[in-house]
């Protein structure tokens, strides 16, 4: 048994080392001699990164050209294995009802079914919306992910950080 989940990961490695392969290639060509670690560090890094940069771009939109509504809180989310988080309804200017999962986690305001929810969104895209306030927990929210994606390109780009 033991020998054939050798084999195994064995195979899953030999895989993994050969999908890297356009990426080394590309390293090489700049004179860069990667691990496969300090290669899959950086596609996670690009990843994390991409999707930090999209939230970002909402936020700034938000502070641009937000509108503000009162919405209510229609379900909690515990669905996942983080904390719950709170699902938000509310009205845009025209009277339209939207939803949105909130990723912050519920709080004594949005703990409760049917509370009241102060709302910015974006009138062009009113999908776009968050929860006002709360400053401290977004801003830690980010600092902590923006810190894993740096630390991803730590582990990529400097040498010797990880053994090969």
């Amino acid at each position: 048994m033991e020998q054939s989940w050798t084999a195994f990961w064995t195979r899953v490695s030999d895989v993994a080392h050969q999908a890297l392969f356009p990426f080394r290639a590309i390293a090489e060509a700049f004179g860069g001699h990667p691990s496969d670690i300090q290669i899959w560090c950086f596609l996670c890094g690009v990843f994390f990164l991409s999707i930090l940069a999209i939230q970002t771009y909402g936020d700034a939109m938000l502070r641009r050209r937000g509108a503000f509504a009162t919405g209510r809180v229609v379900s909690i989310d515990k669905s996942s294995d983080g904390p719950d988080t709170p699902v938000i309804e509310f009205a845009d200017r025209q009277g339209k009802m939207w939803r949105f999962d909130s990723h912050l986690p519920v709080n004594r305001t949005t703990g409760t079914v049917g509370a009241p929810v102060e709302v910015i969104y974006d009138p062009l895209h009113p999908k776009r919306a968050r929860e006002v306030g709360r400053r401290l927990t977004k801003a830690i929210h980010l600092i902590v992910w923006y810190a894993i994606v740096a630390g991803l390109f730590l582990l990529a780009f400097l040498p010797g950080l990880i053994s090969n």
